[in-house]
């Protein structure tokens, strides 16, 4: 019976005035092929084939010139990365067959290291460049026309500036607003539109958001204000003067754009601040994962630093992105991964993610690793090795309980409760919950499976040529040996034959004459 329902409020809420059907996940990773190119008289278009994720059935083309490539690595340069393998200008014999094959291949190699970096590749630049017919320059104007009808109606909130292209999802834009009746100071609003795992009703979405205001968690950043109509969601929240954890590491002011703030080195916190940091994160987490409400939205820009006389308070944020069905950040290394079939272990890989940069000063770009820097504190260092290892992907990640329970984060020194944690479910929305929970992990099993029918048909065309250029090598090595037997046939042959009769001796010469008689003596003297 409760499957039966839980499938039927799915089927519904696809009806709902806020379906989400249509709405494109702004993580599954782009693909693109620079196969054919176009000579269109004055100039090249190279023709860009793009597919979405792992499937290639989702694919369209693009079309492009020189200059649009150009003009993409001049935005890109001005983010502060400059080291991008771009092929330089030509002004003479740009027209070439030989030279355009060769500048469509540089394209190429250009193209696959800029969607290697996942900042840039995520960037609203690299999508309007790469899928044009679903990104444009409208979300901003949107999210500030629903910002002021918001503010028409909560006349004691007061705009106090757009904080344009601070976070990395693009359909997401922060406001700086003021409360004039309340001490509350500063609050960051934010507008988001539903994501494509949204699937429960504007009825249930408007109460869940509702709940939210009522949290109450000293390491979770509390939700002042949530107003919901048919195209998204108005979230407000105390803005935090020191920023996110990820500001803390990289140096920079959280109002700066992030493509000039992230992209920069980031440095190592020390010891003791990671642990701090590790314990405020996983009491939030388990609270939330108790309560039965699914975070899964964890990584370094989402925990906001609350600097304090007795030091730093490390609060979660954002807790409403599952409930809005917004991807998770790291939903990519989720599929390649594997071994992540749950929210919960999202939850416990997102943490070992936060960890390793908090430890090395780099995020990890690839789902597991068994390197793990030397400069890793040993305590630090098993922690990383029991979630994000080759073997923890087979034989399985620790629980948010088993870390919470570590040694590493169990002085009484690192937990500073203050509020006493609130937070009520009631059935409805629990059922409510489930179904999007659901959504969320068939999704991900559906990636995972189609990543992995990828890997197995990848690794057998690979198989396949290497037994073709083996196979090749092989009847070139028998065709230099029969020409070689070949060459050498004469030669064995002219061995083989018997000698030559010496041909016939020619007469011999007639004896020399004999030598005249000597003279005779002379007569005696008398």
């Amino acid at each position: 019976h409760y499957f039966i329902q839980s499938n039927l409020r799915c089927y519904v809420s696809m009806f709902d005035e806020s379906s989400t059907s249509n709405i494109i996940d702004d993580t599954k990773p782009l693909v693109v092929t620079i196969a054919n190119t176009e000579n269109n008289g004055n100039f090249i278009s190279y023709e860009l084939t793009v597919h979405r994720g792992a499937s290639s059935d989702n694919s369209w083309k693009v079309m492009h010139r020189y200059s649009d490539f150009a003009a993409l690595n001049s935005t890109i340069q001005g983010w502060g990365v400059t080291d991008l393998p771009f092929p330089k200008k030509k002004l003479f014999g740009n027209m070439d067959r030989a030279f355009v094959e060769d500048r469509r291949r540089a394209l190429q190699m250009y193209i696959d290291v800029l969607l290697q970096n996942q900042m840039i590749s995520e960037s609203l630049t690299v999508k309007k460049f790469l899928d044009p017919a679903h990104y444009n320059d409208g979300f901003d104007e949107e999210a500030l026309r629903q910002t002021s009808m918001l503010l028409r109606t909560e006349p004691h909130w007061k705009l106090i500036e757009p904080l344009r292209n601070i976070g990395y999802r693009l359909k997401r834009s922060y406001f700086l607003v003021n409360c004039e009746t309340e001490v509350v100071g500063k609050q960051l609003l934010s507008w988001t539109e539903m994501g494509p795992y949204y699937c429960t009703t504007s009825k249930e979405i408007t109460s869940l958001t509702k709940v939210l205001t009522t949290i109450q968690h000293p390491y979770i950043t509390p939700v002042t204000l949530a107003a919901v109509n048919q195209n998204g969601v108005h979230i407000s929240r105390p803005y935090h003067c020191s920023g996110s954890l990820r500001d803390l590491l990289c140096g920079s002011k959280p109002k700066t754009a992030f493509f000039k703030k992230y992209l920069n080195q980031r440095t190592v916190l020390p010891e003791s601040e990671i642990a701090t940091a590790c314990r405020h994160i996983l009491e939030a987490l388990v609270f939330l994962q108790d309560k039965g409400l699914p975070y899964g939205h964890l990584h370094t820009g989402n925990v906001m630093v609350d600097t304090t006389s007795n030091g730093n308070v490390y609060k979660i944020s954002e807790v409403e992105n599952f409930l809005l069905g917004l991807p998770f950040r790291y939903r990519n290394l989720h599929v390649q991964h594997g071994g992540i079939k749950s929210t919960l272990d999202a939850d416990v890989y997102n943490f070992g993610l936060v960890l390793y940069e908090m430890a090395t000063g780099t995020e990890l770009r690839a789902p597991t690793t068994d390197v793990i820097p030397a400069t890793v504190p040993t305590p630090i260092r098993s922690i990383l090795e029991s979630i994000l290892s080759s073997s923890a992907q087979k034989d399985g990640m620790p629980t948010l309980d088993d870390l919470i329970a570590d040694i590493y984060f169990t002085p009484s020194s690192l937990s500073t409760h203050h509020v006493q944690p609130v937070l009520k479910l009631s059935n409805k929305h629990k059922q409510a919950i489930s179904v999007t929970v659901s959504t969320y992990e068939t999704s991900l099993a559906s990636d995972q499976k189609a990543v992995e029918a990828l890997r197995r048909q990848t690794k057998a065309l690979l198989r396949t040529q290497t037994e073709e250029k083996k196979r090749r090598k092989k009847a070139v090595r028998g065709d230099s040996l029969v020409a070689k037997e070949r060459s050498e046939e004469p030669v064995k042959a002219a061995s083989a034959a018997p000698p030559a009769p010496p041909p016939p001796s020619a007469p011999a010469p007639p004896p020399p004459p004999p030598p005249p008689p000597p003279p005779p003596p002379p007569p005696p003297l008398r």
